[in-house]
């Protein structure tokens, strides 16, 4: 298989408890993914989901949250693509400041321009999100990207 293979679509209500079993096998928490999934986006290597990637958007800002990508296709740009195809789309609706938290994946994030920063240096809209509610743990590093008009 090759990346050529592998489409980038919306989530579809059908895709959300194989989205749930993505995130369970990459402990991430599924909390909150109800709420949130039409705003995921999906990787499909022929019909199979192999990657996800969401997000808790508000006016301004943007929590990306729930991103993986099944063991068989790491190390293949599958959530390079994934997190790119999300950031536009966000993008494309005026939204300019992202934030995430994450327990693993520090170094890849900081290699796609998100910066570590102190909880609370998070945008106030955010706070209310499962997320900052507990469904992270607090030893999670808070990372922000800003990206110009």
């Amino acid at each position: 298989m090759n990346n050529g293979e592998i489409t980038i679509s919306g989530a579809t209500a059908a895709d959300v408890p194989v989205i749930e079993q993505l995130l369970l096998r990459n402990q991430l928490p599924t909390a909150g993914l109800e709420d949130h999934w039409k705003t995921f986006i999906v990787a499909r290597d022929g019909g199979v989901v192999v990657g996800c990637a969401g997000s808790e958007a508000y006016q301004f800002v943007a929590l990306i949250r729930s991103v993986a990508v099944a063991e068989t296709h790491r190390s293949r740009g599958v959530g390079r693509r994934i997190v790119r195809q999300l950031l536009d789309r966000l993008s494309s609706r005026g939204i300019r400041e992202f934030y995430l938290l994450t327990t693993t994946a520090q170094d890849y994030f900081a290699k796609r321009g998100f910066k570590p920063i102190e909880r609370e240096e998070i945008h106030p809209q955010l706070l209310a999100s499962a997320e900052f509610q507990g469904a992270c743990p607090d030893t999670a590093v808070c990372m922000r990207l800003v990206m110009m008009a």
